[in-house]
């Protein structure tokens, strides 16, 4: 599998290289809970994007529970006190960034998480209604931290409104790591995908705060080296519900 172009990746990307108790969506009596997304089909990918986001296919995910926010600086480093952070992501309250694929299955496994399935991403970020962002099916810059200059950097992470479900920053801001190696999509309907068993590069979703709203549409993906760390680079764990499998 080849690798993206460097001079692609800096303009795509940046200059830098227990127990749990939740909110059902979308209630948001605890602004910063987990929330819990219920079981259901919904329809991946789009043929807005490449051949990567296609074909559109069905994809039923069992319930799970994910993380309201993106990682904070704070956050991370209360397990992490050593953390270099980037200078465009540096707030307390910033999303970490500049940390690896395998980094960021650390501390969600700390957390008794792990990195979403790209499958359970995308119906997070696509909310109840399954739209293309979250706040509709129509790019708005002024809703989210998208479309900005390379340099004006990243946002505390409980900015902007959130989706239907209640989570924010699912559209720009930062890229986040999802769990999967790269791969083509299925032709038919599946349930709980993983993604390949092995591959060379893993994925990132949502788009940055200096990526155009093509970038940040919920059914886009990019394939990245699993060892770089990139100031535009942050993440969300999510937990699982065992109790909850269903049969379909």
């Amino acid at each position: 599998m080849m690798n993206p172009r460097p001079s692609f990746i800096v303009c795509l990307f940046s200059l830098g290289c227990a127990a749990l108790w939740c909110a059902e969506a979308p209630a948001v009596e605890n602004r910063d809970a987990p929330v819990r997304i219920p079981a259901g089909e919904f329809q991946m990918g789009t043929e807005a994007g490449t051949a990567r986001e296609r074909p559109i296919h069905k994809v039923w995910v069992d319930a799970f529970v994910i993380d309201r926010l993106e990682i904070s600086n704070k956050a991370y480093e209360s397990w992490q006190p050593g953390h270099r952070r980037s200078h465009v992501s540096a707030c307390d309250e910033c999303p970490v960034t500049l940390v690896t694929w395998q980094e960021a299955v650390a501390f969600c496994q700390h957390q008794a998480g792990r990195l979403p399935t790209e499958a359970e991403w995308e119906k997070a970020a696509r909310g109840p209604n399954g739209f293309a962002y979250g706040f509709g099916n129509r790019p708005d810059g002024s809703k989210g931290n998208f479309g900005k200059g390379l340099h004006d950097g990243a946002v505390p992470v409980n900015s902007f409104s959130p989706n239907g479900y209640g989570l924010h920053q699912m559209n720009g801001n930062v890229w986040e790591w999802v769990g999967d190696w790269f791969g083509p999509y299925p032709e038919k309907r599946i349930k709980n995908p993983k993604g390949p068993d092995t591959g060379f590069q893993k994925i990132v979703r949502g788009g940055s705060w200096h990526n155009t709203a093509y970038y940040v549409h919920a059914g886009m993906r990019f394939k990245l080296d699993p060892n770089v760390s990139l100031n535009s680079v942050g993440f969300r764990c999510i937990y699982d519900l065992p109790g909850e499998k269903s049969n379909q």
